[in-house]
């Protein structure tokens, strides 16, 4: 597999930009091709482009590890649809979630910033109506592309702030159909407050259907409406987070009971088995959004994103080796519970077939989507995330940079290929060139103490510069009780009911 760039490949331009790196003449890249020539269609489409602004579609998988899907190496499932989006468009092998937990992820995404910078410790609580991730403090991609002329929809899980100054509608969002709160019962809608959990056009809703059904649903009708017209959608899936469901299996929460998790009492067999399914509706999903644009003559004029916002549950990783080969799960610091799979496709305009190694964030989508739609960011706070748009388009090396995650009171750096994990165990350092599964502790040996005593420094300097609020104050490997604000009485919400797996099949008694 050689590694080149072209000029050609370089003067690419999108939506009436000239991209960056046209007066390269060679420069050896990350991305892996057989084939980096522009095809035919590419190049006679540009003034096309130039004319109107891209569609922009972003799939946001939640929980789904690095090995969630077949072309990423997942054991036992089948996507179809999106193994075809990674072999006509650009696979990205190092591709990183803000956070090792959801709404972190979810913050760095549409802010285009460290989630840190609005004081985000954890994740917000459906319980509390008075914190979320605030529009009018912080920028908000959906805000930004609606002022530009964009139509938008949000069809799925939020999980920024119950509160109405934090829900959709105020990040600018024109449709939303889903859920507020970070999980639901993917039959009853019913959220972890035991309440259903459901909206249609921005009020709640008790419509009928499998949540992953209903939102592929809503995404194809707002395609059928939205056609001629620049539009973004925002698929924050609720798979495959649990409670574990496929589309014929009943209702875990119901409005006597109430259980926030069921997937451990699975053996392999029945939880690979929904797993399965859950994973299927979302590739399903991906195959009918994907008829939609070519009914409307529109799939080469929109760009399709898919990444996952945390790696995989250990209960999959058990069952399923959900992250592959890689240490960990969501939750922690390992790559198992920070790298996911992650795909660009745009047709016409990415070349086929590319994989792409260059180490990436979530919060570097916001910065890539305005570059591709042609719109400059003016807003008054900075964005810690950077354009991919030459590295994923042109091939070009992104510039060196570190990379942070701080999660409570563990904070990892990453330089280069060294990663340093700071947390209550202690110091890790990996060397992830030749040690991907981290296996190797180096944080002992001598002859890295000066990298280690360089880094720590670069990461406390980080968390002072860039930390508000909870996260300023916390020490670095000093863990505290976590504060859980919703917490209720189970035992008599569920009359002693409990959620068993006997002989063959799920009892709750």
């Amino acid at each position: 597999m050689k590694k080149i760039f072209t000029k050609t490949l370089a003067c690419l331009c999108l939506a009436g930009i000239a991209l960056t790196g046209c007066e390269v003449n060679s420069k050896q890249t990350s991305i892996e091709k057989t084939d980096v020539l522009l095809t035919k269609s590419t190049t006679s489409t540009q003034s096309e482009s130039i004319a109107k602004k891209p569609n922009i579609i972003l799939i946001l998988a939640d929980d789904l590890g690095y090995a969630g899907l077949s072309s990423f190496g997942g054991q036992g499932i089948h996507t179809p649809e999106l193994d075809k989006l990674a072999e006509q468009g650009v696979k990205l092998t190092n591709f990183y979630a803000n956070s090792t937990v959801c709404s972190p992820t979810r913050t760095a995404l549409l802010s285009g910033r460290y989630q840190q910078r609005v004081g985000l410790d954890h994740i917000y609580f459906h319980c509390q109506d008075d914190v979320g991730f605030d529009p009018q403090e912080n920028p908000s991609l959906p805000k930004i592309l609606k002022n530009a002329g964009y139509k938008t929809g949000a069809f799925g899980k939020w999980h920024l702030g119950s509160g109405e100054a934090y829900q959709p509608k105020a990040h600018g969002f024109d449709q939303f159909v889903g859920f507020l709160d970070g999980n639901i019962d993917f039959i009853s809608k019913h959220n972890t407050e035991s309440e259903i959990d459901w909206w249609q056009d921005h009020k709640p809703s008790n419509k009928e259907g499998y949540v992953t059904d209903l939102l592929n649903d809503a995404v194809v009708d707002f395609i059928d409406k939205e056609h001629d017209q620049p539009f973004f959608i925002y698929l924050p899936e609720a798979a495959v987070h649990v409670p574990m469901q496929g589309p014929n299996d009943p209702a875990i929460r119901t409005d006597d009971f109430y259980v926030y998790k069921v997937d451990g009492v699975y053996p392999k067999k029945e939880y690979m088995r929904r797993y399965s399914e859950m994973i299927t509706s979302m590739d399903e999903g991906v195959g009918r959004i994907l008829s939609a644009l070519r009914k409307h003559n529109i799939e080469d004029n929109t760009l399709i994103i898919f990444t996952s916002d945390n790696g995989g549950e250990p209960v999959g990783v058990k069952h399923g080796k959900v992250n592959g080969d890689l240490r960990g799960h969501k939750v922690t610091m390992y790559e198992g519970g920070l790298k996911v799979p992650t795909l660009f496709y745009w047709k016409g305009k990415i070349a086929p077939g590319q994989v792409n190694t260059e180490p990436m964030l979530t919060m570097d989508l916001l910065p890539t989507i305005l570059q591709a739609a042609g719109i400059n960011y003016s807003g008054e706070q900075p964005l810690d995330g950077v354009s991919l748009v030459d590295t994923i388009f042109n091939g070009v090396t992104l510039p060196e940079r570190d990379l942070f995650w701080m999660h409570q009171e563990r904070l990892v750096m990453r330089r280069d290929d060294m990663k340093l994990i700071r947390s209550d165990i202690g110091l890790e350092l990996f060397n992830l060139a030749i040690d991907p599964q981290e296996t190797t502790n180096l944080s002992e040996q001598p002859q890295y103490q000066t990298l280690i005593n360089t880094m720590i420094l670069a990461g406390d300097n980080w968390q002072k510069n860039t930390a508000t609020g909870v996260p300023a104050s916390r020490t670095i490997g000093e863990k505290i009780k976590n504060y859980w604000p919703c917490r209720r009485d189970l035992k008599a919400f569920n009359e002693n009911k409990k959620y068993r797996w006997q002989k063959g099949q799920a009892v709750i008694k």
